[in-house]
């Protein structure tokens, strides 16, 4: 069943981007040579990469809580932009969440996440939640733990197909697999979950896609992605060649266009596809999210969508 719309539940940031020569020692002082204000969060960019490729046929909306400052402006503008429908975002008091980014010479990064509004969801505010059956739910976990498990049991009770990308990784997530239709990790995230040793490869998740009962999808990065369905065989995919100069928000980005390509088709491996692509183009720009992505160069990169 599919009912052509895509809810994303999770959380948004002000990232302020500054590149340094170095990155600091304790008790020093750098000179920097450039500051940049750019929205992000796994959520705000999980939606944009849906909005990106969704196509007529299928609609993408954001709950999400902002502060009551300047950056919500930014944050609602950015994504409404694209096409996300932003009615669900929750203004709070205070500010908004806020990332602060160094980057050096070498790409090497250093990241402080202060949550903001987004550790202050309001109480009650999941029984508004709009569910419809057939649609798909994307959650993440930077967003309060109660909060995404009401939203997956919720979801779940009202015939949804939920998503959940259980990062940044935690381990109650195991809990809430018997409610999720979807669960998407990279190899790091599997490996912890899961309680792998050694390398994360097909037959490794052979065991535990058998008794999973979530459809599997894990990314490798350059590698590729393994998926499987519940009780099914792991499949591989290889990544689409391209020139990655920043691999920030690329998992974001396969999220947000699995998302959307499955909202639209019901077909695992055309999400798997759509996911791949939008994840490799958004790895050839800076920031967390391509300014240009869209469905028609995804499908130049990986083929129609349906």
């Amino acid at each position: 069943m599919t009912s052509g719309r895509v809810l994303v539940v999770g959380s948004v940031n002000l990232d302020l981007l500054y590149r340094v020569p170095h990155l600091p020692r304790p008790g020093e002082t750098l000179l920097g040579a450039s500051l940049e204000r750019l929205s992000g969060g796994k959520g705000g960019n999980q939606a944009h990469a849906a909005a990106g490729i969704a196509g007529a046929a299928v609609t993408v909306a954001l709950v999400a809580c902002v502060g009551d400052d300047d950056a919500a402006t930014m944050l609602r503008a950015d994504l409404a932009r694209v096409g996300v429908d932003v009615a669900g975002m929750i203004t709070v008091p205070g500010p908004s969440g806020t990332a602060l980014i160094a980057v050096d010479e070498r790409g090497e990064n250093t990241i402080v996440v202060i949550p903001g509004a987004n550790a202050a969801w309001p109480d009650g505010v999941m029984t508004r939640l709009d569910l419809r059956a057939g649609d798909v739910v994307v959650v993440q976990l930077e967003i309060p733990f109660p909060i995404v498990e009401d939203v997956v049991r919720r979801a779940a009770a009202a015939g949804a197909r939920v998503v959940l990308n259980a990062a940044p990784l935690d381990r109650r997530a195991a809990d809430l697999l018997d409610a999720v239709d979807v669960i998407v990790v990279n190899e790091v995230e599997a490996a912890e979950l899961f309680g792998l040793d050694g390398d994360v490869d097909a037959e490794a998740l052979t065991a535990i896609a058998t008794e999973l009962p979530a459809t599997l999808v894990v990314t490798l990065g350059a590698r590729g992605v393994l998926y499987a369905p519940p009780g099914g065989r792991v499949q591989s995919r290889p990544a689409y060649a391209v020139d990655a100069i920043d691999t920030v928000g690329a998992g974001d980005a396969f999220v947000g266009a699995f998302a959307a390509a499955w909202a639209a088709s019901g077909s695992l491996e055309t999400a798997v596809r759509a996911g791949s692509a939008a994840g490799a183009l958004t790895a050839t720009v800076a920031g967390a999210r391509h300014p240009r992505l869209a469905r028609a160069a995804v499908e130049a990169l990986c083929g129609p969508l349906g």
